[in-house]
């Protein structure tokens, strides 16, 4: 059965598109063109309190089912709805609707996906193309339902003044529940009430690397995104942002895009409102996109909408209660994550990300480097890596450049793509957290190369070398050493293998280190690995470098043999700092104590020796000796 013809409100954003028609559906298979009245009457709000009983709407989204009409993926169709009541609340308040076509029903009325994901903020129009409001709430509980709640154009509209309110949820009383039954709604697709649509928020990913994502995710302190594969561009990437028209706003896209996904409401004068509720209601640098839809899952009360990111087209503004609300035209400042990473002499392959959120940077490089580690090793393994990353940007109180460059080596018996990424997550941090300037990244890139065998060494024991018997003597750990001032200690250090997994081979460090002529007392020789203090699944990346936070990272006041290091006193101090740090394939031997009073002072002086020798595993252990001077 062929629906009737209805006038349908235009597409303000785009003159083909309010020349065009679009067909009304009953069912998708069926749809015909109808016309489209003026584009000035979809940004024009029809009165709430003027709606009535039974009153027939119309509304626009994008389901991309059209058979026959490669364009609907990226070009809205029509559904139908009837008005049933208006739910009051001092939040503002929701516009009942029973809406049938599109994928919400099937040709016979009966629920297909029902309110979808991804369908929040798909405008719903009066007879005469004012603006209704937008589809935010679904009703029911698992199983799909036809019922949308609206949220009331006057709430959009305000959202381009930065206003707007709507509910996060609405329960049902019996009374209301009554009356949307009175007024023709299916008692068993109401439930107890109605939530917000959920927007589809998805990271392009292979699905195999859910569990790694979900991991990084929870070190950026952020909550996972479902796992799709795709990423931006396609045939959305032309295709404008319109009214009905899918809406993505972007934390970063590209190789890897992050995204929540739902319908534009309105477009007019170059402003953008859509979703009718919050993405995450909270202000950030994000991008706005159009979309190409793959699919509508029906899942019962959890269906959702699959689709393409197109090529970034505006701005997002405020993540208010109502919605997004974003400009068309200006970009943000992104940043470029160029990732490269190659496995045992196999061709390297590069990848390019952009990203708009400085909040999301972190996440979304660790990400990279994780998801290229793996595809570069086919697998998720153990083995070795050698990362080198670089960060650039540009001090927001000078306008001076800064930039960090930094080069470790990590090695796991399994996983090892979910680690090569801590590093480079935990410095960017770092560096948008310094206390002496904000700073406007501008690249990062990451030089990945992994090798199979799992490598790892342990400091296990420790030897001095003794002059008299031309003998190495093995030292107790913790005991203590006598040594003449002025005279050269000379070790020799067992590296052995960290377990019996690991392919390294057994190996001994010989150094030597020198107390002054003037050292008084007992001080201390400490043997560390660079990777004794492994990263821990726990661990968060904003944990592992803040010293500005940790007032013992510079000094512990309990330890009389710990100096004060020099403190950074700029944004690219604390670059250098970072690039400078103890590498994991580090052995560190430190020597404290301390010297006579100088002549200028009575107080004794406090020498900290440290010396690093680079070794071709990553390194763990602690060995301790004290050291009596005479």
């Amino acid at each position: 059965m062929t629906s009737s013809r209805l006038a349908l409100p235009a597409l303000c954003a785009s003159a083909a598109l309010v020349a065009s028609t679009v067909g009304l559906v009953a069912a998708p298979a069926q749809a015909e063109p109808t016309d489209a009245p003026s584009s000035s009457a979809a940004c024009e709000t029809y009165p709430a309190d003027q709606l009535e009983e039974g009153q027939e709407v119309t509304g626009l989204t994008t389901a991309g089912v059209i058979p026959g009409r490669p364009s609907s993926k990226v070009e809205p169709e029509s559904f139908t709805g009837t008005y049933l009541d208006t739910l009051r609340s001092d939040d503002g308040d929701t516009l009942v609707f029973d809406l049938k076509g599109s994928r919400i029903t099937k040709a016979d009325g009966t629920i297909d996906a029902g309110v979808w994901s991804g369908m929040s903020g798909s405008p719903v129009y009066a007879a005469d193309g004012r603006l209704i409001g937008a589809v935010a709430y679904t009703f029911g509980g698992t199983q799909g339902s036809s019922i949308a709640g609206v949220t009331p154009a006057a709430a959009l509209q305000a959202l381009r003044a930065n206003g707007g309110q709507a509910p996060t949820s609405i329960r049902l009383t019996s009374r209301e529940k009554n009356r949307l039954v009175a007024a023709g709604a299916d008692r068993s697709e109401l439930g107890t009430g109605a939530r917000s649509i959920k927007p589809v928020t998805a990271i392009t990913l292979p699905s195999s690397l859910a569990r790694g994502y979900a991991t990084i995710a929870k070190r950026a302190g952020t909550t996972a995104r479902t796992v799709i594969n795709g990423a931006s561009g396609g045939t959305a990437a032309d295709a404008p942002i319109v009214a009905g028209g899918n809406l993505a706003v972007a934390d970063s896209y590209g190789s890897i895009a992050s995204y929540a996904l739902g319908t534009a409401s309105l477009v007019c004068d170059g402003d953008v409102v859509g979703f009718g509720h919050p993405m995450e209601f909270a202000n950030a640098q994000r991008t706005l996109h159009n979309a190409s839809t793959a699919l509508i899952q029906a899942d019962g009360g959890e269906s959702y909408k699959l689709a393409n990111l197109g090529a970034p087209q505006g701005t997002l503004l405020h993540d208010g209660l109502a919605g997004v609300f974003g400009r068309l035209g200006a970009l943000p400042l992104t940043t470029t994550v160029t990732s490269t990473a190659s496995s045992d002499g196999k061709p390297a392959r590069t990848y390019l990300s952009s990203v708009p959120n400085p909040d999301a940077l972190a996440e979304i490089a660790a990400t990279h480097a994780f998801r290229d580690a793996a595809l570069a090793q086919d697998q998720l393994a153990g083995g070795e890596s050698l990362v080198t990353w670089t960060v650039k940007g540009t001090s927001t109180v000078n306008g001076k450049p800064v930039e960090m460059r930094r080069t470790d080596r990590y090695s796991r018996q399994d996983s090892l793509a979910e680690y090569v990424g801590t590093g480079v997550a935990s410095n960017i941090w770092a560096l948008q957290d310094n206390p002496f300037s904000n700073i406007d990244v501008t690249d990062v890139t990451i030089d990945d190369t992994l090798t199979s065998p799992y490598k790892a060494l342990k400091a296990t024991a420790a030897e001095r070398y003794d002059t008299k018997t031309r003998r190495w003597v093995k030292l107790r750990e913790g005991g203590t050493i006598t040594a003449t001032k002025g005279r050269t200690i000379k070790l020799r250090i067992t590296l052995d293998r960290a377990n019996r997994y690991s392919k390294a081979t057994k190996r001994y460090v010989t150094t030597e280190i020198r107390p002054a002529s003037t050292a008084i007392g007992t001080g201390r020789i400490v043997i560390t690995g660079g990777n004794t203090n492994s990263w821990d699944d726990e661990d968060e990346y904003f944990d592992d470098f803040a010293p500005w936070d940790d007032e013992d990272y510079y000094y512990d006041d309990e330890d009389e043999l710990s100096l004060p290091a020099k403190q950074p006193t700029s944004a690219q101090g604390v670059a250098d700092q970072l690039a400078n740090d103890v590498r994991n394939d580090d052995l560190v031997v430190s020597q404290d104590y301390f010297t006579k009073p100088s002549k200028r002072s009575s107080k004794r002086v406090l020498v900290n020796q440290d010396k690093r020798l680079r070794q071709t595993s990553i390194v763990s252990g602690l060995l301790y000796f004290k050291v009596r001077y005479r």
